[in-house]
């Protein structure tokens, strides 16, 4: 994965990922759009097998970077509670 800050603003932020897909970038956008600091979170992939997607966020004010690193965090936290679950559920 690559990330490319396209443009930067002291409440927006335009970032490049390369190599992912919807499957994360929903993930993310949904974790971004739980932070009361987030206005509009989305992105757009132009084509979805040729195109890398760019993440398009606003805040009311908060630093942009460190929202998505919460929304990340988030995204870790739930991922490991999931895993958890998921190996206790499947036991034998």
């Amino acid at each position: 994965m690559q990330l490319t800050i396209v443009n930067k603003t002291e409440n927006e932020i335009n970032i490049k990922i390369v190599g992912e897909s919807h499957t994360l970038m929903n993930f993310l956008k949904t974790a971004l759009l739980k932070n009361k600091h987030v206005e509009i979170a989305t992105y757009d992939i132009k084509h979805p097998t040729i195109s890398d997607p760019i993440l398009f966020v606003r805040t009311d004010g908060a630093e942009p970077i460190d929202v998505i690193k919460k929304a990340s965090k988030d995204i870790i936290k739930e991922c490991d509670a999931f895993v958890k679950l998921f190996t206790e559920k499947t036991k034998d």
